[in-house]
């Protein structure tokens, strides 16, 4: 009986990692992040590639999301605005970021006003770090 007890706790412990989730982790180290929402899409700058994931407006019942890949840019960096150029095997992306507080989703506060341009669509969001909003 006091075996069964003992191995109680492991059991329970290795329930609760099978059911753990991990966090979205797209790329190995986030240099920039943005989104937005109408539709929804959430982009993520990496050591080695961009990665911008798209939430499907057509409703798909599924409720998945679609993810694209280019190869990492570097920003170029013109009158405060970085952009980050790059192009793959269908499709160009040019990301333009702009300092100043940028109200997204739910009342929060980002640093840059972000636009993302991708072959001929063009999305608008925000990045960067959250900064604290102002006092009233």
């Amino acid at each position: 009986m006091t075996r069964r007890l003992l191995l109680l706790p492991l059991l329970l412990l290795c329930a609760c990692q099978a059911y753990r989730t991990q966090p979205y982790d797209p790329v190995d180290s986030v240099a920039y992040s943005a989104l937005g929402h109408d539709p929804f899409w959430l982009l993520t700058i990496g050591d080695d590639r961009m990665i911008l994931t798209l939430g499907d407006e057509g409703g798909r019942a599924d409720g998945a999301l679609d993810s694209y890949s280019w190869p990492r840019a570097l920003p170029r960096i013109a009158d405060g605005l970085r952009t980050w150029e790059a192009a793959g095997e269908t499709a160009a992306i040019t990301v333009q970021a702009r300092p100043g507080p940028c109200e997204g989703s739910g009342g929060r506060l980002y640093e840059d006003h972000v636009r993302v341009g991708l072959s001929g669509r063009e999305l608008v969001g925000c990045g960067g770090r959250t900064i604290e909003r102002p006092d009233d």
